[in-house]
């Protein structure tokens, strides 16, 4: 069970390091910082960070690409999470297509200051995707092993684009309460198919989906897990859709699962 931390240039590596460890503690594994370098560049050997209680390696490889440096990496030490320094990902960043690529979940740190603390709430971006019910797999195996709480959340701009806006504000409540409905339906329905109990479920409106996200109730200790193809979805989302505005007003690290399998 092991994380791979990628050290990207540009990016800030102790916020990287930070979520990494935070997650091999989670996961219960040693942690890797790799960094990925050109055929022939020169690359000064990065000092083994001193992180309590996680045995911690570096590894430097050479890559023409570093999204495929990364892959290589996380396949040859077969690891379970890849962590990164990005921020929200956007078309051509290292975190969207590692996202794409990897078939293991990828944690993206952002701009976020993590305290060194535990991981105590996983929030899964819920939406009708086909692959929906194995990104909240992922989500509860990640809440399991941090003996974490879990929360499973679905967001929508006010005005969906069933409601024209001539029909006025009480179409539009009648609307937005039916897909609340529907979706927390959805969200009962998946958690008791994977058998799980007790998990917070919630189906936020509000003027766009930015504003959903922040309007729920976040902490230092949250991470949001959302479907690896949101990293490619258009930034205006239609009701229901976990995709590029969620992660782009996430107020918290944000895991990328592939959805095909929990972690």
């Amino acid at each position: 069970m092991t994380v791979l931390v990628g050290h990207l240039p540009g990016t800030d590596p102790d916020a990287a390091v930070s979520l990494g460890a935070r997650l091999a503690r989670v996961i219960g594994g040693p942690l890797v910082v790799c960094t990925v370098s050109p055929p022939g560049h020169d690359e000064t050997p990065e000092a083994t960070p001193e992180i309590d209680g996680v045995e911690v390696e570096v590894e430097h490889i050479e890559d023409r690409s570093v999204p495929g440096g990364l892959a290589r990496a996380a396949h040859a030490r077969q690891a379970d999470l890849v962590v990164l320094g990005d921020g929200p990902p956007r078309p051509g960043s290292v975190g969207a297509r590692l996202a794409r690529a990897a078939d293991v979940p990828v944690a993206l740190a952002g701009h976020v200051a993590l305290a060194d603390g535990a991981v105590t709430r996983v929030t899964c971006a819920f939406g009708p995707g086909r692959r929906a019910h194995s990104v909240l797999a992922t989500a509860a195996d990640l809440a399991r092993r941090a003996d974490a709480a879990l929360r499973v959340a679905s967001f929508a701009p006010q005005r969906g684009p069933t409601v024209p806006p001539e029909a006025g504000l009480h179409a539009e409540r009648v609307v937005v309460e039916q897909w609340r409905e529907q979706m927390i339906g959805a969200q009962r329905e998946a958690l008791e198919g994977l058998g799980i109990a007790g998990a917070e479920t919630v189906a936020v409106a509000d003027e766009t989906v930015e504003e959903a996200v922040r309007s729920l109730e976040w902490g230092e200790g949250d991470l949001l897990v959302a479907g690896a193809s949101a990293a490619g979805a258009a930034t205006r989302l239609l009701i229901g859709d976990p995709g590029a505005a969620v992660l782009e007003a996430s107020p918290v690290p944000i895991v990328l699962s592939p959805g095909a399998t929990a972690l």
